[in-house]
């Protein structure tokens, strides 16, 4: 028998490439999980968790709190997406920064 037909050398390669792939899918998995948060948003009355896909983010929302990543849409349209889905906000921030009173009239709108 050659040692390219042998069944340790098969098992080893094997076992290398499970770990590479095992290694692979642990690193993606926790960077997605890692995603910063850039939408806050505070909704006027609570709501059963749930989350939504609102222009390409995935919302989290739990009582009155509403957080979401990095969307390629304009931070007016997800606080409106997110009124849409989850009812008026009472306050909503984007990368930290408050939308004043007269944008999130507009949001709620």
């Amino acid at each position: 028998m050659l040692l390219s037909q042998s069944p340790l050398r098969a098992s080893i390669i094997f076992s290398i490439a499970a770990m590479t792939s095992l290694t692979l899918f642990t690193a993606t998995t926790a960077e997605a999980r890692s995603t910063a948060v850039a939408y806050t948003a505070e909704l006027q009355a609570p709501v059963e968790a749930g989350r939504e896909i609102i222009k390409g983010t995935v919302i989290r929302c739990d009582g009155t709190e509403c957080i979401g990543g990095k969307s390629s849409s304009s931070p007016r349209t997800v606080c409106a997406k997110i009124a849409d889905k989850f009812g008026p906000v009472a306050s909503f921030a984007y990368k930290g920064e408050a939308f004043d009173a007269d944008a999130l009239a507009k949001c709620n709108d």
